[in-house]
């Protein structure tokens, strides 16, 4: 995949896509930038704005997982106040509510505390993230004082005022059984990288699903609910991942005596167990099989 966005990389520079400082288009990402609406903060130097493979350009690295969730394009601009204080702002457009969505609970860390923005947000020390409708936006400090904090808040509110589209959370969010289930840790997968967040599987079998969600539990367990769309293929996955894990000298296979349930310990001695559940397969991860089989049973 790396090799594949790498030759995108280098096509695109082949063509000139350079960042895009052209005037305002109709439909542009900079009309979302405020002009003057955060009272004491103004435009610092010119806004880019990158689309598609150009996003490799401006995030080295780290390109791939938004590109996983649906990315569209981006536009980034710098803002200052007089007493020096300066916030970078990133404006990202995604395919869908549902994969801007997906980016949010990437970034957020779950130590933040929740403001008044967009469909759901997460303001933590210096950095502000919400997502409203196809849009993720990200806000960033470059101190802890109270001035900057203000700044985070007055840039975003003046942004979400010229976002017109709107979403909610993915009806799969509210599969994850709700007791003990960690503030701010459900994350909703759209591929590998995101599922590895939380597992680092060692192979795709089985794994290639429509949708996903995650969420760690205060007990010290990990469900990762994954939607195929049909029982037959949320079969098929279980036992392809099952047979894998039972034939790999990383995992030992353990007896259950619930139908339809695999149970595997892991080289970190994790309990790893899986279970289909109509059109979805279920992992539960976690230091007691018990416990596993206990938040499966709950999901079920």
């Amino acid at each position: 995949m790396r090799s594949l966005a790498v030759l995108a990389l280098a096509g695109c520079l082949v063509m000139s896509c350079a960042p895009d400082r052209a005037a305002p288009r109709k439909g542009s990402l900079l009309d979302l930038l405020p002009k003057g609406e955060a009272a004491g903060w103004a435009r610092d130097g010119a806004p880019e704005e990158y689309e598609g493979e150009a996003l490799y350009i401006y995030i080295n690295g780290g390109a791939e997982i938004y590109h996983e969730y649906g990315f569209r394009r981006v536009v980034l601009q710098d803002y200052e106040s007089p007493p020096g204080g300066s916030v970078s702002l990133e404006i990202f457009e995604m395919g869908t509510p549902e994969a801007a969505y997906g980016m949010f609970t990437f970034k957020r860390s779950g130590k933040g505390r929740t403001v008044p923005l967009g469909n759901g947000s997460e303001l933590e020390s210096y950095y502000l993230n919400f997502w409203k409708g196809r849009h993720l936006v990200t806000l960033t400090g470059f101190d802890e004082e109270p001035a900057t904090a203000e700044g985070l808040l007055a840039i975003g509110k003046a942004v979400e005022a010229r976002i017109r589209d709107s979403g909610a959370e993915p009806g799969l969010v509210k599969a994850l059984p709700a007791q003990g289930l960690k503030p701010g840790s459900v994350k909703y997968l759209r591929g590998l990288l995101g599922l590895n967040s939380f597992y680092p599987f060692p192979t795709a079998r089985g794994l290639l699903f429509d949708q996903g969600v995650g969420g760690a539990y205060e007990s010290g367990e990990t469900l990762i609910i994954l939607e195929y769309g049909s029982a037959g293929k949320s079969e098929a996955a279980r036992d392809g991942l099952s047979g894998f894990l039972s034939g790999s000298d990383k995992f030992a296979e353990e007896d259950v005596e619930s139908a339809g349930i695999r149970a595997f310990r892991d080289a970190k001695g994790r309990a790893v167990c899986l279970a289909g559940s109509g059109t979805r397969l279920l992992v539960a991860v976690g230091p007691e099989r018990a416990d596993c089989l206990d938040l499966i049973g709950r999901a079920r």
